[in-house]
């Protein structure tokens, strides 16, 4: 997370972002098949990289065996414009004398004859991020685009593991890839009241549950995992790394109370789908905005009941909110604490807001040991939420 020239360049009022950097971003092109980049999107460089990263874990080739059993299912909500090729072709379709104007019948012309459809029209069609996972894998299963915003990326991971337990799939890609700072997108951010106004020191601009708390940082991103069925797993000599074990989703309203009451029907759900009694840890959404804290605050101390409330602890303060990415990576975040027994630090939390009253570590990690179950929480711009209950694996 750090202030980025070109933000300050284009004179947004926000410019801190937690951006991939370029180094990591050539690692990506690395990984995948040079006569197919020049088709992908930054969103599909990520998600392809990610889904690379994934199948090499799950000891999985491409294309997988057995294709109809196998699918994707993919979060991606915003449509990242090329700019430049835009602004390349702008001048040309001016009216004759009018600057101000659009030549509609230059346009049409140009756009049929000279435009390359790589460049704009195969580059901002959503479902094509999928898409590419689908054919780079020989995919032939489901193969699903979620466009839920914030809550998105669980939503893609509980459809897939509602698509295993139903018997429809044996595996299945899924979680979600999002490039919210091309300039188009990150505009329409710097509009809204989401984005926090960049700290003094920019790596403290998003402050999960903070008394001073202003909102949350955009950040870009891929993550995704590989969902199989448990005996498919082990029939092909899989390591098993948890469980995908409950999914619920519910919607409430933009007000605290209303976002409590969204959460905590979601997390009852997601818990009685899961068969689990209660959950050892929960990984919060806390995006650092002022309602969508607090509301989630309160719902997790009223799921406690007089036992007090779960552990808990919050990421976004370190790798910001990649939107439809972020949940899928949580759930990456939270199969790694039930491996390793230690819930990360709960970055830029050392200032606690007593409205919310969470015991968040700020400054280390925390020994969890003997945990079995995390939840992972997920909200949105309208008080939607989703839940999912990752299980250790036994």
């Amino acid at each position: 997370m750090s202030r980025l020239d070109r933000l300050v360049r284009l004179g947004y009022p926000v410019d801190v972002a937690a951006e991939v950097p370029q180094q990591a971003v050539a690692g990506c092109l690395s990984r995948l098949p040079r006569k197919q980049v020049k088709l992908y999107n930054r969103a599909t460089i990520f998600a392809m990289a990610a889904a690379s990263l994934a199948a090499e874990d799950a000891a999985i080739g491409a294309p997988v065996p057995d294709a109809v059993r196998a699918g994707v299912f993919l979060a991606t909500l915003f449509i990242p414009y090329p700019i430049q090729s835009l602004l390349q072709l702008l001048p040309e379709l001016e009216a004759s004398g009018n600057h101000s104007q659009l030549d509609m019948g230059k346009a049409l012309k140009r756009c049929q004859g000279g435009v390359n459809p790589l460049d704009l029209s195969l580059k901002i069609v959503p479902s094509l991020t999928a898409g590419h996972i689908a054919i780079h894998f020989g995919l032939r299963g489901a193969c699903r685009t979620v466009a839920d915003g914030w809550t998105g990326g669980l939503h893609a991971i509980g459809q897939a593991m509602t698509a295993i337990r139903d018997g429809a799939l044996d595996l299945a890609f899924s979680g979600g890839a999002e490039c919210p700072l091309e300039d188009l997108v990150f505009a329409d951010l710097c509009g809204t009241d989401l984005l926090a106004p960049p700290a003094a020191a920019p790596d403290r601009t998003c402050r999960p549950f903070g008394l001073d708390r202003q909102g949350t940082v955009a950040g870009e991103g891929g993550v995704v995992l590989v969902l199989e069925a448990y005996e498919h797993a082990v029939a092909r000599g899989a390591r098993v790394r948890a469980e995908v074990a409950g999914f619920g989703a519910a919607n409430g309203g933009l007000t605290p109370e209303g976002v409590r009451d969204s959460i905590r029907r979601a997390m009852r759900v997601a818990l009685d789908d899961s068969r689990c009694q209660a959950v050892s840890a929960v990984s919060l959404h806390g995006d650092g905005s002022r309602l969508n804290d607090l509301g989630e605050a309160l719902a997790v101390r009223e799921m406690a009941g007089t036992d007090g409330p779960p552990l808990a602890y919050a990421t976004k303060g370190a790798h910001g909110n990649l939107f439809s990415a972020a949940g899928p990576l949580e759930v990456a975040g939270a199969v790694m604490a039930l491996e390793s027994e230690t819930l990360p630090p709960s970055r830029n939390c050392d200032d606690p807001d007593p409205a919310c009253a969470l015991a968040l570590t700020a400054n280390g990690p925390r020994p969890i040991v003997g945990a079995q179950t995390v939840m992972v929480n997920a909200v949105g711009a309208f008080g939607e939420a989703a839940s999912l209950v990752v299980v250790r694996a036994s």
